[in-house]
């Protein structure tokens, strides 16, 4: 293919473009191809880069807009709260009965004049300028929407008609978290990584996901669509699934003859934990352990876990595995209340966390003083996770 570059793509924002809001809803269209997802890099923010594309090649004339800076991937009202710096605040927002979870998509557009009406067009994706490793999608249109992008993330962006291709217009996305995510007919779906850590990086996306379930409790039947397996496999390309349902208090949660994982080729493992007890730190101790060998295990990545609804026994892996990694408290507790945001039943608060595990690993894993990494590290040490298994864990998650 013949390619032309801009002769200043990374000059300032020249055009205003408009990023389209999906409402959260998940019968928004759908990509029409798989998504490939590349390796992430990790670290900090990138340097924000905004400029489109305008130039002529094999006689067709592509305009590819200028998505402006800080490019948004959330609903306007997951914005609106994510802004709101009194964490607490989602219940203004969502009260956790009906599905508002999904992302925003963002909005490509584009034109080529000089193709022939029934041009089939080609969009790629890539997180480097040489567009190495893209994420490809095709459309008889002119524009196309497309979920699940990684937030505080650079991407480049071209547009092919027949053989001609544009040159490269790129952008950044917002490094406002959580990376929530689309996966039609599974609700409460976020990157775990993202989210920036006490020792100025992040921690990496596109490793572990923690979702809702993917099939009925206690009758196994499937529940995710179709279109969401090949988000799983295609986008996310998960090898692990780490289910969390019935545990000792509600063995039947879950059916146990149902022993495998609804994605084919998914290696599945079944870790029951109770949520119903008095301190869920101390009552699930074996079952952390399990879930955090896990974790160590860097093959076993790309890995989602989840329990039904991927809030209370998912939330204290998270909280755990979070606070560990130095991610700042109030930046967990906004990650666990936006499940708020998904049909979960009823709401959300703080107050179950706090009394069920928060307290305990606050108070008994050292002082006031003492940060969040630690007395996590603290808990998980005493509860029997191997510092080798820690170590991995610090490996895998930063850049």
């Amino acid at each position: 293919m013949k390619k032309q570059r801009p002769s200043a793509m990374l000059s300032a924002a020249a055009l205003a473009f408009v990023i389209a809001m999906c409402g959260a809803c998940v019968n928004e269209k759908t990509p029409d191809a798989p998504v490939k997802d590349p390796s992430d890099v990790g670290g900090e923010v990138p340097p924000v880069l905004s400029a489109g594309y305008e130039g002529t090649v094999d006689g067709i004339a592509f305009s590819l807009p200028d998505l402006g800076e800080e490019v948004s991937l959330h609903t306007e009202l997951q914005t609106e709260y994510l802004k709101n710096e009194t964490v607490a605040s989602v219940l203004d927002y969502a009260k956790g009965t009906e599905e508002l979870s999904a992302p925003a998509p963002v909005l490509f557009t584009w034109t080529a004049e000089g193709a022939s009406s029934d041009m089939v067009y080609t969009l790629r994706v890539s997180e480097t300028e040489n567009m190495a490793d893209p994420q490809t999608f095709t459309t008889a249109e002119l524009s196309l929407g497309v979920y699940n992008l990684k937030i505080a993330t650079t991407y480049w962006w071209t547009v092919a008609a027949g053989d001609a291709e544009s040159g490269a217009a790129v952008f950044t996305t917002e490094s406002l978290g959580p990376r929530n995510l689309f996966v039609e007919g599974v609700a409460n779906v976020r990157d775990v990584g993202g989210w920036p850590t006490e020792d100025g990086g992040r921690v990496k996306q596109g490793l572990l996901y923690r979702t809702g379930r993917l099939n009925e409790n206690y009758n196994g039947k499937t529940s995710i669509a179709e279109a969401g397996v090949r988000t799983m496999l295609g986008t996310l390309k998960v090898k692990t699934e780490i289910d969390l349902r019935g545990g000792k208090n509600d063995p039947d949660e879950y059916a146990p003859s149902v022993n495998k994982s609804v994605l084919d080729g998914v290696a599945y493992h079944h870790i029951g934990m109770d949520w119903e007890v008095s301190d869920m730190l101390i009552g699930n101790r074996k079952e952390i352990r399990s879930v955090f060998a896990l974790l160590a295990q860097e093959s076993n990545y790309p890995m989602f876990y989840h329990c039904s609804i991927g809030t209370d026994r998912t939330g204290l892996i998270t909280y755990l595995l979070l606070g560990y990694l130095g991610v700042d408290e109030q930046d967990i507790y906004r990650d666990y209340l936006f499940s708020n945001f998904a049909n979960i039943g009823g709401s959300r608060d703080l107050g179950g966390i706090t009394t069920k595990y928060v307290a305990t690993i606050k108070n008994k894993y050292g002082g006031k003083s003492t940060p969040l990494s630690k007395k996590c590290r603290a808990a998980l040490l005493d509860i029997g996770v191997e510092p080798a298994e820690l170590e991995a864990i610090s490996e895998i998650f930063t850049a």
